[in-house]
């Protein structure tokens, strides 16, 4: 599997259409975030020496588009990931290889 940004793990924006980057730094083994379905995610920026993850996601107007439930996994490079897990970079920290990958987990109920 070989790491493609731009990507989605769900839907992409519309051509032409305007969205606000936010980078959010990957610290711990998963992060779970509340995120736009139409989002683009633009880079995934390893910290070898940190273990971090810098991810920078271009989001589009929530008026515009539901919430979706994402999840960022920082584990072993060759862990087993599910068909919905997309990639997002290789890297090497403390001698192992390591990969962030990004996981549509679903919409957002109304209920929350």
């Amino acid at each position: 599997m070989t790491p493609t940004l731009p990507t989605t793990l769900c839907v992409p924006p519309r051509p032409g259409e305007l969205c606000a980057p936010v980078t959010v730094e990957l610290a711990g083994p998963q992060t779970f975030l509340e995120i736009t379905s139409r989002h683009r995610i633009t880079a995934a920026v390893p910290d070898e020496a940190r273990g971090t993850v810098a991810v920078t996601i271009e989001f589009t107007d929530p008026a515009e588009a539901r919430n979706v439930h994402v999840r960022f996994d920082l584990q072993p490079a060759d862990a087993e990931v599910g068909s919905r897990t997309r990639l997002l970079a290789r890297y090497t920290t403390g001698g192992r290889a390591m990969a962030a990958y990004g996981t549509y987990l679903g919409v957002v109920s109304d209920e929350n």
